[in-house]
């Protein structure tokens, strides 16, 4: 097997984090981050095997586990929220996403390129789902420091992966299609430099939760 990729241990140390401090909270939405992140280590696992290994395409995993990361990240940001109208509006969307993104794959773009469309439109889905998580915040301001709020850490993250991931994917199409980046490689430094933010906040806002319970 060759050499893990950095970005991986930033992984790994966010479902061992979720493991040991959300494994009793029976009760929050958090706790789902426990079965997620142990699939998304399994994923880059698998999707290393068979580019490494195999010497195989990877990309039609990462068509179906990249939505179901949009769809995750917005089911909880939408189940924090305190605002009953952003919750729907989240999770709204979030079901019109899922059913865009099945059409994509089986009658637009296919499953075995990447399906650009999917991570423009998931892009800018997560971009206002957070801002609508961090206006929740602002709403519903019990003068707590938010850096001791969850949900501001998990937006954190999200906003800053989407945008950084958006202004590439707007591009991304012109790129391959004009061989300025045919094997993606700028696109994958970039992503993998993301999942450093977006992984450390995570793992942050897994530690404020358990900080949170104890108060309750």
């Amino acid at each position: 097997m060759a050499p893990l990729p950095p970005y991986y241990y930033f992984e790994i140390t966010a479902l061992l984090t979720s493991v040991v401090v959300l494994y009793k909270f029976n009760d929050n939405p958090l706790r789902w981050f426990i079965p997620f992140l142990l699939v998304m280590v399994c994923t880059e696992l698998v999707g290393i095997y068979y580019q490494k290994q195999l010497h195989k395409p990877n990309t039609w995993l990462y068509n179906i586990t990249i939505p179901i990361e949009y769809l995750f990240y917005g089911f909880i940001i939408g189940s924090l929220c305190i605002t009953k109208r952003y919750k729907k509006i989240i999770f709204t969307s979030i079901g019109v996403f899922l059913i865009w993104a099945v059409i994509n794959l089986l009658f637009i773009q296919g499953h075995i390129n990447l399906a650009t469309n999917n991570l423009k439109a998931g892009s800018i889905l997560m971009i206002i789902i957070s801002a609508l998580g961090l206006l929740d915040l602002f709403k519903n301001d019990s003068h707590q420091s938010l850096l001791k709020n969850p949900l501001f850490w998990i937006c954190t993250g999200v906003l800053f992966f989407n945008t950084g991931e958006f202004l590439y994917i707007f591009f991304f199409d012109v790129l391959l299609k004009n061989d300025w980046d045919k094997t993606a490689k700028v696109f994958a430094s970039i992503n993998n430099k993301l999942v450093y933010v977006l992984y450390t906040c995570i793992s942050i806002a897994i530690i404020c939760s358990k900080k949170l319970e104890k108060k309750a």
